[in-house]
This record gives structure tokens, sequence and C-alpha cells, in this order.
């Protein structure tokens, strides 16, 4: 796990990449690297985090036996053993250990169709001295993230954002069409960035830059729904019996290959089932106590900890448990840095941050159990949008009735009135903490001036394949909510910290073939997860499965109201606020921080997302 960063085309190449890879050493702390090549004016750069072979053969960027190709490379390839020796037995020879070179060599020996032999995470840049060419790769679910520039004679790639910025190659600048989706969905969607001219490759996209810094290509090489419906086509047909079997042997294959490392492997646990069946499986496959990690919060928080029954779920598997307790004092000396790690705004994350911050002191890579409630149907909602979606093929003539939605407020018509809307509308649903109609209120005209932001909904195409209304959900959130959110949350807040984490259940053959299942094994008798919860019910016992599903919640609004208020409405009161908020919308928040409810438009969490933006906007530097 690493942070990588490459330029072609620049005035100076080796101080630009020298500059980006100085703003990713938290990154990788434990070595650095950079390559250039003087006549087409490119550089390549590196900060490794060694997981896999700690010697200092390991250093990146890393050259191929006859110095035609160079990779840097921030990921980890778990079945890199299997693939070494097929490698072998093509007749390549190896002078390390590890993964960073098998994927070199798989690159050498095969081109860009190497990315169908990887089971793991990546995002990675290979540069072709002979050719004059980079190529570049992301993982299937956009695991690890990779960002790029295009400039006119120069492309520039980097793991973060903040890269850019430090190299001066980007204004500090806002994109205002993400500022425009992150007002509705917390986070940016991709490929847009925060930032204007920094571009997100796509999850399972790969790219090919030419020697004069011009991207000549970039494709989809992976899709979830046609990889899935490809490889276990036959899945969706299986019984209940057979599913569970299926589903079991998945989960254990998985957890094999995610507990590779040649450091100690952690994992985050929390009250609920996800990680508490993940330490379960890896319990079956190491010998050691797992070392695992949770957060609590003072008493007056008690309602949202999951530090008791973590710690109960810690006891049953014999885990060495760490708990860490957060302070109300600790969140506000502590709000600029948590802002700072997050690269780009984001409403969700801080639970992320202050777990890995406890889980970096002991461990270097940690598992964690994201992806279940998207891949099983965990949510609350898949229940609620699957049964609108069987009302609307029943009654058609529901449709006709669409256009009068738009007359009704947005959460009566994104609510109530999910029947009648169209599948398109009913994804725009989800997730959304201030509807179209809501911004155009509250945002200034000044910010709108001379342009037409583009709604929500363009987003939330239906995914196709003919999936059932659970699984196409599943997929959407997957593709979506996850991707855009979860995962780069992950990363970034992890990553700051130095700390390695592994969503083991976004193993890419397991999500495939979970994706397969047919949906009312996933909602049985209205039951969330129940075809997850049954394949392992030797290993997960009653008093964890009963448990009522909570969610790993942080006292965000207590905190907003609390110690935070005064930072918040100071950020309510800038220039920037001044700009993208209107006075009044200003006004109901500051009273609302301050104890008096003000008019019933202005609501809780999206009020907790303005904020983070207004004050990422004020660590950053960044105008509007």
């Amino acid at each position: 796990m690493c942070g990588i960063a490459g330029i072609v085309g620049a005035a100076d190449p080796v101080a630009t990449v020298a500059a980006m890879t100085a703003a990713l050493a938290h990154r990788g702390p434990d070595d650095s690297g950079l390559q250039v090549w003087g006549d087409w004016a490119a550089a390549l750069g590196h900060r490794r985090l060694a997981i896999i072979d700690l010697s200092a053969a390991g250093r990146q960027p890393m050259a191929s036996t006859d110095g035609r190709y160079w990779i840097a490379y921030n990921g980890e390839i778990y079945n890199h053993r299997e693939l070494r020796g097929e490698l072998a037995a093509r007749g390549h020879a190896f002078r390390t250990l590890t993964d960073t070179e098998v994927l070199l060599v798989a690159f050498a020996e095969w081109g860009e169709a190497c990315l169908t032999h990887l089971r793991g995470m990546f995002a990675f840049a290979v540069v072709d001295a002979r050719e004059r060419t980079v190529f570049l790769a992301r993982d299937r679910f956009g695991i690890k993230p990779l960002y790029y520039v295009e400039r006119p004679g120069c492309f520039a790639f980097a793991s973060e954002l903040r890269a850019f910025l430090a190299s001066g190659l980007v204004e500090r600048r806002v994109d205002r069409q993400a500022v425009w989706d992150y007002l509705s969905l917390g986070a940016v969607a991709q490929p847009r960035t925060i930032l204007s001219g920094v571009t997100a490759l796509m999850p399972g996209q790969a790219a090919m830059v030419g020697h004069d810094g011009v991207m000549v290509r970039r494709w989809q090489w992976w899709n979830l729904v046609s990889a899935a419906q490809r490889d276990f086509p036959a899945a969706g047909a299986l019984d209940w019996e057979d599913a569970c079997a299926g589903l079991r042997e998945q989960l254990d294959l998985a957890t094999r290959y995610h507990l590779v490392a040649d450091v100690p492997v952690g994992a985050f646990l929390s009250g609920g089932v996800d990680s508490a069946a993940m330490v379960g499986l890896m319990g079956r496959h190491v010998e050691a106590p797992i070392r695992t990690f949770t957060i609590g919060f003072e008493p007056e928080h008690r309602d949202l900890d999951e530090a008791h029954p973590a710690a109960e779920t810690a006891r049953h598997f014999g885990t060495r448990h760490t708990a860490v307790t957060i302070t109300d004092a600790e969140v506000e000396d502590g709000f600029g840095e948590m802002l700072r790690a997050t690269d780009q705004p984001s409403a969700d994350g801080f639970n992320t941050y202050l777990v890995a911050r406890t889980a970096s002191r002991d461990v270097k890579v940690a598992l964690s159990g994201l992806g279940g409630d998207e891949l099983f149907a965990g949510y609350t909602h898949f229940r609620r949008h699957a049964a609108a979606a069987a009302l609307r093929r029943r009654l058609p003539f529901l449709g006709w009735l669409a256009p009068l939605a738009d007359c009704f407020p947005d959460r009566l018509r994104h609510n109530l009135l999910l029947p009648v809307l169209s599948e398109r509308d009913r994804l725009a649903t989800l997730r959304c903490l201030m509807y179209e109609q809501r911004k155009h209120r509250v945002i200034h005209p000044e910010f709108k001036a001379g342009w037409r932001p583009q709604p929500l909904e363009r987003l939330c195409a239906p995914v196709g394949g003919d999936l059932d209304p659970v699984s196409a959900l599943s997929a959407f959130e997957l593709q979506g909510y996850l991707a855009r959110t979860l995962l780069r949350d992950a990363d970034a807040m992890s990553m700051a910290h130095g700390l390695e984490l592994r969503p083991l259940l976004l193993d890419h053959r397991l999500a495939e073939f979970a994706l397969m299942l047919a949906g009312a094994h996933k909602l049985k008798n209205g039951r969330r997860k129940a075809v997850f919860l049954a394949a392992l019910a030797d290993i997960l016992p009653d008093t964890i499965v009963a448990r009522p599903k909570h969610g790993f919640q942080l006292p965000l609004m207590r905190w907003l109201t609390g110690r935070l208020a005064d930072r918040a409405c100071s950020a309510l009161s800038s220039d920037v606020a001044a700009t993208l908020l209107t006075v009044d919308y200003r006004r109901q928040a500051c009273e609302r921080l301050h104890g008096s409810r003000g008019p019933a438009g202005t609501r809780q969490f999206d009020l907790w997302a303005v904020v983070v933006l207004l004050c990422w906007f004020e660590e950053n530097a960044v105008a509007l």
C-alpha cells in the first residue's frame, strides 16, 4: 500500500513529482523513490508502505530486468504467489519476493490483459521507456484511488488530490458541479473531484498516455454486472442450501487471500454481523489471536456506542482487543486534522479516521467488513425499493402519475410516492441529503450565475443486465455509494495513518457470485442478509445475529451543536459561505447550531455536510 505520482510533459519533471510524492508521504512512510526520463520530460514517483517483502528490494519505481518497463504501484495482489509460479513456468526469473515485481512481470508478459489475472486492490502506472507511453489502471471496485490532470502537452496523475495542489499544476478552485452533487450526496460523484480540472480514473478503468502528454485511450476493463453474469450465470437459480454452501466457499477463499502479508493483519470490529463474520472467518485461517480494534464514546453518547457489543464479539472469538474512548474535547482539537485527512470533503469517514488511528499503533494492515450491506441487502431501503418496484409492475398505471409527483415536496415525493416514480427517480432518492428543489432554494444565485447545474438524476441510470430488483439495487449501491463515499473515505482515512485497509467482502469473485444470488435469498421472509447469515451459521452465535442493526454512527450533530458550534458558525460566516449559501439558510443554520431549531426546513445531517464542506475549503485555501 503506497502513494504514486507521475507526469509527462513537465518543464521540471523532477521537482514537480518530488513535490507530489512529498505530499503523499503519509501513504508510504517506509521508503520513497523517483525515476526521470529527461528526453521526454517524464517522471515517476513513489512512497512505500512495506507489506510484502519488507526489504529494500521492494523499492519503487521498480524496473523490469531489461529496463524497458518501470512501475509505481499502490495496492496488494493477493494471488501474487500463484501468478509468480505461472510466470516462472513461462520462463521469467524473479529478483524479489514482492507482489510489485509479479505485477511488473505480468504486464511484460500479458500487457493490458494482465488485469484479468489480478485478484486484489490496486492503482498503478507502468512506463514503457522504449515506446514512451504510460499505462494506468485502477482495480475493479475502486478500492485504491487514482486521479489525473490533463493540460496542453502535460499529463499528471497521483493517488490523492493534495499531490496536485502541492505541484502547482492546478488552481485551488472548486468544480461547481461537484459542489452541487456533494450537497445531495455528502461526497463528490466520480469521475469529478472537488477540484476543477482534476478527474478520477473510474473503478475498473485503464488508460494509455502518449509521450506528448495526451491520453490516447481510456476504457472499462471490468464491469460488475457483465462479469457476474459471465462467470456465475447459474448462481441465480441455486436453491437455498446450494446458495449458502456456494457463498461459504467463496467467503473462505476470499479470507485466505486477504490474509496474505509479511506483517501482522488486524481487523476493525464493530457490534455488527459483517465485522463479526470477518473475524470469525479469519480465525479459521490463523493460529495467533487476531488483533481487533474499535472505538467508543463518552457516557452521554452511549446510545451510539458499539464498544460493548464489539467487546462481547471479541471475547467470543478470543481476539486481542483494543478499544479506545474518543472524547468530545479530542474531536474538537483534532477536527482540522481530520478534515485535512479526507483529501476532498466528505460527510462520512470520520469513524474510519478514528479507528484507523487506533489500529495503526499496533498493525500495518487491517481487514474491514465494507460492502456487506451493499452485497447482501443489509439496508432498510432494499425492502422499501423492492416493494415499490413490485407494486409498479403490478399496477403499471401508477407511472401515469409520475409527472404529478413533481408537484409534491421532495420528502413526500421521494418516500411515500416511490411506486409512482421511475426506476431512475427512485434511485435518486437514495443517500440524498438535499434534493434538487431545496438546493435551488438554499444556494446563492451568485454561485449559479452563468451556469446551469445538472440534476442528480443523471447519476442514477439503472445498472441493466435484467437483474431482479434486489440485485439491481445492490449493483447500484456498489457502483455508487460504496465507490464514491465508503471506499474513498476508507482509503484516505486509513492511509492518513499509514494503515492498509482491506475490504474482505469486496473480493471480486465473492462479489460477483453474491450479486447473482437470487434477491429472495438475500431478503428471505423479509430478513436482511439472510443468505449471508445462514452461510456463516456455524461461526456466528445467536447473540450476534440477534442484535438489532445499528450501523456505526458518530455523534456528529451533538459535536456540531456542542464543541464544534463556534467553528461551524465561523465557517457559515465566511466569504466562501456568503458566495455559496443564501443569507436565510446561513441564519437558520446558526440558530440550529446554538440550540434554536429555527424553521422546519433546517434539517440536521445535511447541515453537517455543509459545515464539513465549508471547513474543508478553509483548511485547504480553496476558492469557489
